[in-house]
């Protein structure tokens, strides 16, 4: 199993459509690839991060892709190598800031960001993109 982590920063501000639409699309193409992940937008700092898991030229091509979308730019490959399992079975979400949609309603959407410090997934499979989302949302400034 391969994980890579990226970083990146949105060409514009994204609403809560766009961020709607952008999971959708990649939910259905994911699950196509076999490709499992979190996607957490920052809205505050226009930031996108993201691990993705899965056969290792298949995520490499999903990056080229991901590396021509303009909604991108300055993306930055953090992490990327072999990992012994999944840490997202089910492709999730994250979310920094979307209070004006019931998240309820929307499958596949994480709580990751709203869980404590110490959270399963990190016991389960501590990778090291893990490990710097956790030190990510512990670094956010409470709201």
């Amino acid at each position: 199993m391969h994980e890579l982590f990226y970083c990146s920063m949105a060409t514009k501000e994204m609403q809560d459509a766009d961020i709607l639409d952008l999971l959708t699309i990649s939910r259905e193409k994911n699950a196509r690839l076999d490709v499992t992940g979190l996607l957490v937008y920052q809205k505050r700092t226009k930031e996108f991060m993201q691990i993705l898991e899965g056969e290792k030229q298949v995520i490499f091509d999903l990056l080229d892709t991901i590396k021509a979308d303009k909604r991108h730019q300055l993306l930055h490959v953090v992490l990327d190598g072999e990992v012994q399992g999944r840490s997202f079975k089910e492709w999730s979400m994250g979310f920094a800031d979307l209070e004006s949609i019931d998240k309820s309603k929307l499958e596949g959407v994480s709580a990751f960001l709203e869980k404590g410090f110490i959270h399963e997934l990190i016991r389960e499979v501590p990778s090291r993109a893990m490990v710097l989302m956790e030190v990510f949302k512990k670094s956010l400034p409470a709201e």
